[in-house]
C-alpha cells in the first residue's frame, strides 16, 4: 500500500506550505513548527534547501509562539507522518465533553521545552465525594508530539488534591490512540459519556477499595523498585512522600502503606513533573498499585477497543 507523500497530505493535516522552499508551516497558542524537506547532495554547489536528491525526511523547527528568536532543530520524521495541530485536537475534545453538557472547570497544559510534545488535562466540573479522599473529579487528557514520539491520544483519568496541591492521574488502560480529528466529535462525545458513567459508578469505591487495602512489603518495594528506573532522586522523593502520609504515632507499631496512599505519592509527585514521557512513566507505576473494580476495567478496556 502507497502512502500520500507529506508535502501532498500538508494542506489536509493543517499545515501552510510555503512555496518554493520546501516549507510547512503551522502555529497556534503552543507554540510554532516548521517542517523542512531534507535532500542528499549531489554536489557542493547543491546550496538550496530541495537542492539534490529528494530523502523521504523532514527536519522539525520550533519556537514559542510569538517568538522573533530563530526556529530551533528538534530532529527529523519520517515522509509518512501524520501531522496533527495541538489546538486543532483540544478543539476537537472540548466540543465532545461540551456536546454532553459537562463543563470544563480548567485546564492544564504542560509544553516540552522544545516544542514538540503536548500533554493538556481538561478538568471537568463533575466532582463527587469520596470518604477519607474529598472531591474527585474527572479529567480529560489529551497528549499529542510532532516529533512523532507518541500518537495523538486522549486518556480517561481522576483529579483530587492532597494538602493545598492539585494532583491528575491518567489511566493508561482507557487511552485511545490516534485520534482521528475529523470525525471525532461524535466518536468523542460517546466516550466522554461512557467516561462520566465510569466515573460516577465506580470511581468511589475503586478509591474507597484501595484506601483500605494495606500493601505487602514485596509490593511496595516492588513498586519503588519500578520507580527506580526512572531515577534513584525520584524513588528517594517519592518514599518521603510515602512517609508524611503514612506517619505512625509515637509508640505504635509501624504500619504499611495502603494502596491509596501509594498511588497518591507516586501521582503527587508526578504532578510537579517536568518531563511529560517520564510524567506518564509515573502514572503507569501508580496505576498498577489500584484496586480497579472487574466492571470498571470492562468499560476502560471497551473505550480503549473502540
Amino acid at each position: 500500500m502507497t502512502t500520500t507523500p507529506f508535502g501532498e497530505r500538508a494542506l489536509v493535516m493543517g499545515l501552510t506550505p510555503v512555496e518554493h522552499k520546501g516549507l510547512y508551516y503551522y502555529t497556534d497558542r503552543y507554540g510554532e513548527i516548521v517542517y523542512r524537506k531534507l535532500a542528499a547532495l549531489r554536489s557542493e554547489m547543491d546550496l538550496h534547501p530541495t537542492d539534490g536528491v529528494e530523502v523521504p525526511m523532514l527536519g522539525i523547527f520550533t519556537r514559542a509562539p510569538g517568538s522573533e528568536d530563530e526556529f530551533g532543530y528538534c530532529g527529523v520524521i519520517s515522509d509518512l507522518y501524520k501531522f496533527v495541530g495541538n489546538d486543532l485536537l483540544n478543539e476537537n475534545i472540548r466540543t465532545s465533553i461540551r456536546e454532553v453538557g459537562m463543563p470544563i472547570l480548567r485546564e492544564n497544559t504542560l509544553i516540552s521545552e522544545d516544542f514538540t510534545r503536548m500533554r493538556n488535562e481538561m478538568i471537568i466540573q463533575s466532582a463527587q465525594a469520596v470518604v477519607n479522599v474529598g472531591d474527585v473529579l474527572p479529567v480529560l487528557i489529551v497528549n499529542n508530539s510532532y516529533n512523532g514520539t507518541r500518537a495523538a491520544t486522549v486518556s480517561f483519568g481522576i483529579a483530587t488534591s492532597y494538602n493545598t496541591d492539585s494532583v491528575t492521574f491518567g489511566f493508561s488502560l482507557g487511552e485511545m490512540r490516534q485520534v482521528h480529528v475529523a470525525s471525532s466529535s461524535v466518536h468523542m462525545a460517546s466516550a466522554v459519556s461512557s467516561y462520566m458513567e465510569v466515573f460516577s459508578g465506580n470511581i468511589a469505591e475503586m478509591i474507597t477499595r484501595s484506601f483500605n487495602t494495606m500493601l505487602t512489603e514485596d509490593q511496595m518495594l516492588g513498586t519503588l523498585d519500578m520507580i527506580e528506573k526512572f531515577g534513584k532522586k525520584r524513588r528517594e522523593e517519592i518514599s518521603k512522600l510515602l512517609q508524611e502520609m503514612n506517619q505512625t504515632p509515637e509508640g505504635e507499631e509501624v504500619q504499611l502503606p495502603s494502596a491509596w496512599h501509594m498511588f497518591l505519592a507516586i501521582v503527587r509527585y508526578s504532578s510537579f513533573e517536568p518531563n511529560i514521557n517520564i510524567k506518564r512513566m509515573l502514572e503507569n507505576a501508580a496505576e498498577s498499585v489500584l484496586v480497579i473494580p472487574t466492571r470498571m476495567y470492562g468499560v476502560l478496556e471497551r473505550l480503549q477497543s473502540s
